[in-house]
């Protein structure tokens, strides 16, 4: 039961955009596919302050075309909306760039 609480409490705060740094354990809320190749991603709970390629806002972290981990980050990230489950993002400035993923969270 406390880990069901501790769980709860850490879903419910929030994941600023304050990289670089890993965000709280999170839920992918939607995927953006983007013009230039990239990825948007936004999180639940939500992020806040970043800038988004293609102007999505401030709740979208990016993933850039140029990463040269994309196909596999983007893969991983698929897996988590899909099956709902938790992940941690690490961002790899203050603008909410991903650098790695982590499914299952922290």
């Amino acid at each position: 039961m406390k880990k069901f609480a501790l769980a709860l409490m850490l879903l419910s705060m929030p994941a600023f955009a304050q990289g670089p740094g890993w965000t709280a354990v999170s839920v992918v809320t939607q995927l953006v596919d983007t013009a230039n190749g990239g990825v948007n991603v936004c999180l639940t709970p939500d992020l806040t302050g970043c800038t988004s390629q293609s102007g999505y806002g401030g709740a979208f972290a990016s993933l850039y075309p140029t990463h040269p981990g994309i196909d596999r980050i983007k893969a991983t990230l698929l897996t988590a909306f899909a099956m709902n489950a938790s992940i941690s993002i690490y961002l790899s400035d203050n603008t909410c760039t991903i650098y790695e993923v982590r499914l299952g969270g922290l």
